[in-house]
């Protein structure tokens, strides 16, 4: 499976169901070349089916109906496509989504805070030991 469609899926989660549809339609399409009519799907069936169980997707139909269009894949793909649908995101990877980037200069000294006395517990306070 290629690598731009597992990343379309891994993203889908953020954009709309539109969105999603034509992005992946336009990533498979790069992959597999143009969509295939339903009349040359069936006229080439068997070189379909090899192509999507080497690793290349297939679109049949309208490229202008992205909701009428089919997609051929292999058990194996379609395994990894569901994969890459539930797996997390880590918080390393959240950050470097929006950007983050760590402090990179010198180290930073914190000062200590204010001197405060130390709590005590309700009846503690004159210091007496509690008899057993």
């Amino acid at each position: 499976m290629d690598a731009r469609i597992l990343k379309q899926v891994q993203f889908a989660r953020n954009v709309s169901r539109q969105d999603m549809t034509d992005d992946l339609v336009e990533a498979i399409v790069q992959i597999g070349g143009d969509p295939l009519t339903v009349r040359k799907a069936k006229d080439e069936l068997s070189a379909v089916l090899g192509k999507a169980r080497n690793g290349v997707p297939q679109v049949i139909g309208n490229i202008k109906k992205a909701d009428d269009m089919a997609v051929v894949i292999s058990v194996k793909d379609l395994a990894e496509l569901v994969t890459a649908a539930r797996r997390q995101e880590t918080f390393g990877e959240a950050l470097d989504a929006i950007g983050f980037k760590p402090y990179s200069g010198a180290r930073i000294i914190v000062g200590q805070g204010r001197k405060r006395e130390r709590l005590q517990r309700n009846g503690d306070a004159s210091g007496a030991k509690m008899a057993l």
